[in-house]
């Protein structure tokens, strides 16, 4: 009921109504089957200036949803409509296959909402008027030359696992500098992964998460400590070179605060150390809980293998 953008970059409302819809639109139950009504009546008169071939209501019904979803555009120049003013609508109902991929982000890609659409309305095609259902026959077993790129199995036999011809010439094409480091960075992880235990090579959310603790409290600790080496080494520059301290501006009634203040600095200084130290050790311990688990569920699976 309510506007959404949709993948194909535009927005849509009620039952894919597009040429009014805009952000923030939103329309009743009536108002979404009038404006799909409207929406219909043109493909309606465009089925029946482009089809030449007589139709009845389900086929009539299932190609004003394909043109609905397609365009006119596309519905002009589709095999489908091609196929079925030959007279061929076995050929004109595969075809409708051919509609099943879109753009999304730039990048043209099978939708599985458009693969069961498609399915939906080849099947209402093909579906008789007087027949509520088209049940699929067992009397007859489908040749094994439907399949076009079905090899016998002599051919499988007979197949080599490794063409080498094909991988030399793949080998002497120029690839461009992304292509050589995705390969080799491909080439490392499979190094890695056979070299060693392939269950170190899996780390989990949490393990990822667990590492990240370690880290940031390891950094915190070392800012901790530099802040105390910073301190002790003021104090003891005041102690050993006082005439650098006070060009430096360290001056004696300054040093001399320093170190009133010097207990409160160290007790604050190592109980954050003492905290993030201690949050490391956590952290290293669940690090280690979530290995260890892990190793027992492998185990578990090789075993049950």
């Amino acid at each position: 009921m309510a506007a959404h953008y949709a993948p194909c970059e535009q927005w849509s409302v009620g039952y894919g109504h597009t040429s009014t819809a805009r952000h923030g639109m939103s329309v009743t139950e009536a108002d979404a089957e009038r404006l799909l009504k409207d929406d219909v009546q043109p493909l309606e008169a465009l089925l029946a200036e482009t089809v030449l071939a007589p139709i009845n209501q389900n086929e009539h019904d299932a190609l004003v949803s394909l043109i609905f979803n397609i365009g006119e555009d596309n519905w002009r120049r589709s095999t489908v409509l091609r196929k079925l003013n030959e007279g061929d609508k076995l050929g004109a109902a595969a075809a409708f296959e051919m509609w099943t991929r879109a753009k999304v982000n730039g990048e043209l890609v099978a939708l599985d909402g458009l693969i069961r659409r498609r399915a939906a309305e080849k099947s209402l095609f093909l579906m008789p008027t007087d027949a509520s259902l088209v049940v699929p026959t067992s009397d007859v077993l489908p040749a094994k030359e439907c399949e076009l790129m079905l090899a016998s199995e002599d051919e499988v036999v007979s197949i080599p696992l490794l063409d080498v011809e094909e991988v030399k010439d793949q080998h002497n094409q120029s690839l461009s500098i992304e292509e050589r480091a995705a390969r080799s960075r491909a080439l490392y992880a499979a190094t890695q992964s056979l070299s060693g235990d392939p269950t170190k090579m899996i780390i989990s959310k949490a393990e990822e998460y667990a590492d990240m603790g370690v880290t940031i409290g390891a950094v915190l600790a070392g800012l901790m400590a530099f802040a105390m080496t910073v301190i002790g080494a003021v104090l003891l520059m005041g102690q050993q070179f006082p005439d650098i301290s006070a060009k430096l501006g360290l001056s004696y009634d300054r040093m001399a605060l320093l170190f009133e203040s010097l207990p409160m600095w160290l007790a604050g200084l190592g109980a954050a150390m003492c905290y993030f130290i201690f949050y490391i050790l956590v952290k290293r311990s669940v690090r280690h809980d979530l290995k260890r688990q892990r190793h027992r569920e492998v185990s578990r699976l090789r075993v049950a293998k």
